[in-house]
């Protein structure tokens, strides 16, 4: 029976795992909503996981049943023996579905709602139906996953497959940072998020379905086939996940039950003949998505069905500082992706450069808005032996023109800057020379300021312009404030700067400034 996967470091298993880790992880942390809002998309997708592994399981049963209907004689203990898989497999389903109940109504009452978690960061809940002396049920949840662990063991001989048992449903203590050392339970439920704690319910549920499925699978190959294998002979879809995040592509294998491994068929997705029974598709979007072809052996066409569920992706690609990147300034942006360490995350750009700054903040330099007006953004992980690939893009914009401004010292101390209009001679007095800046609350980037035109009135009233070839006021100039009567005004323009990559800008701004 082809159907289950028996490998235990596949990459579904590696993903859940991962997860569960991340869970683990975050206990000790105080989580904001959005967090917790994001594990009701992860809630999501294990449940569609283990409703596609619990009708998989259904299809491998009444295959067992179909095989003892043929000849009970001979299938008998393994139809019995798959029959009390069934039964221990549902218990511990239901009981931890109660579980989950439970933690919700001590949460929101007692019509709480599983799919429909109103205080998610409820802390207490879940400490309260698994920690509470006497009748907390984490103890027992210990007991039933360790007993059901040995029970599936058993009927396996397979020793990585007792292996992947014993890791998917282990009960030792997680041996995670931040997490103090004592009991299973205490580990995993005390100040646990609802929503967390019902997460990680469901991972425990999804790891039962997958446990129930390779035994059965086991029990099925248990079974001499050859009484039977003229009558039935049925097409598989094995994945490599049935969940899938968005970009990147939907693998599995194809594969017929009871076949002669000497006579190669022939396998197509679709109506396409494909080059092996390997398929990947590319992904896009998120939601169910199924896919459905034929193998072709010895003359006879069986077909095959398989669904998927495609998840958002979990990468964050963020500018520090707005929502563009911008040509001539150092842009930070903050790379992560879910559950792999800030150390393995790599990004890269469709154009200029991107280096390390800080831990998981990255800069990225030599944009070229005429060149290149929009960059790609690609951040790659090896995760397991597994290449993760997440992409955004960015819109590339110009820098906007700097504003030129004075400098002083207000009464207080504080710096001021002074872009026109009335102000004290005083200050004018103060005033080093010419600035010049991008500070629009969001951007605040100097510029180097390297000539300037002052244009004063005389009592004629001819306006004189006086030239500075750098940021300061000429020795001419200075006199010219410090001589001027109050009420007069003059005007400082042609303001000529560079940017901070270095490139000269023009400044079309001029300021008006009346002396008070």
């Amino acid at each position: 029976m082809a159907g289950v996967s028996s490998n235990p470091n596949s990459p579904r298993q590696k993903m859940i795992n991962l997860m569960y880790l991340v869970f683990i992880a975050m206990m000790a942390l105080n989580v904001s909503s959005e967090v917790l809002d994001g594990f009701e998309l992860v809630e999501n997708s294990l449940r569609v996981s283990t409703e596609n592994s619990t009708r998989r399981n259904e299809q491998v049963k009444d295959h067992l049943d179909r095989a003892y209907e043929a000849n009970a004689a001979k299938v008998g203990e393994w139809y019995n023996k798959g029959v009390d898989v069934k039964k221990q497999s549902d218990g511990l389903f239901d009981y931890i579905n109660e579980l989950k109940l439970r933690i919700v109504q001590e949460a929101d009452g007692e019509e709480g709602n599983i799919n429909d978690v109103r205080q998610k960061d409820n802390l207490e809940a879940a400490s309260r139906v698994m920690l509470a002396p006497v009748v907390g049920e984490g103890k027992k949840l210990k007991e039933r996953l360790a007993s059901y662990c040995d029970n599936m063991s058993e009927l396996v001989g397979d020793t990585s497959k007792r292996a992947m048992f014993k890791s998917l449903l282990s009960t030792e203590v997680p041996k995670k940072a931040g997490i103090i050392p004592g009991s299973w339970e205490v580990a995993l439920f005390e100040n646990m998020p609802v929503s967390a704690a019902i997460t990680l319910l469901t991972k425990m549920q999804n790891d039962i379905r997958y446990v129930e499925g390779e035994v059965l699978s086991t029990l099925i190959t248990n079974v001499d086939v050859d009484d039977y294998r003229v009558n039935k002979i049925e097409a598989f879809v094995i994945p490599k996940s049935q969940i899938v995040t968005s970009g990147m592509p939907y693998e599995a294998e194809l594969a017929l039950a009871a076949v002669d491994s000497t006579k190669q068929p022939q396998y197509y997705l679709g109506e396409t003949l494909l080059a092996g029974n390997r398929i990947s598709i590319p992904t896009s979007g998120v939601g169910d998505r199924s896919l459905s072809g034929k193998i072709v052996a010895e003359g006879q066409t069986y077909t095959y069905n398989a669904e998927y569920f495609v998840t958002e992706s979990s990468a964050t690609i963020a500018p520090t500082r707005m929502n563009f990147l911008y040509t001539s300034i150092e842009n930070d942006i903050e790379v992560a992706m879910a559950g792999v360490p800030s150390g393995s995350v790599r990004p890269s750009v469709s154009s200029g450069r991107v280096d390390h700054k800080d831990k998981n903040i990255w800069t990225i330099t030599g944009l070229d808005a005429d060149v290149s007006p929009n960059v790609t953004v690609t951040l790659r992980a090896n995760v397991n032996g597994r290449d993760i690939i997440e992409s955004k893009g960015f819109v590339v914009r110009k820098l906007p023109p700097p504003l030129p401004f004075l400098s002083y010292k207000d009464a207080d101390g504080n710096v001021r800057k002074f872009t026109g209009g009335p102000i004290a001679k005083r200050y004018l007095v103060e005033a080093a020379g010419v600035q010049a800046a991008i500070d629009d609350g969001v951007l605040n980037e100097p510029h180097t300021v390297t000539g300037f035109t002052m244009t004063i009135v005389d009592g004629m009233g001819n306006y004189i312009p006086e030239v500075s070839n750098s940021g300061e006021f000429t020795q001419r100039q200075k006199d010219y404030i410090r001589n001027i009567a109050r009420g007069k005004r003059f005007y400082i323009g042609q303001v000529k700067a560079l940017d901070p990559a270095g490139k000269p800008v023009s400044v079309t701004y001029s300021m008006e400034i009346i002396v008070n």
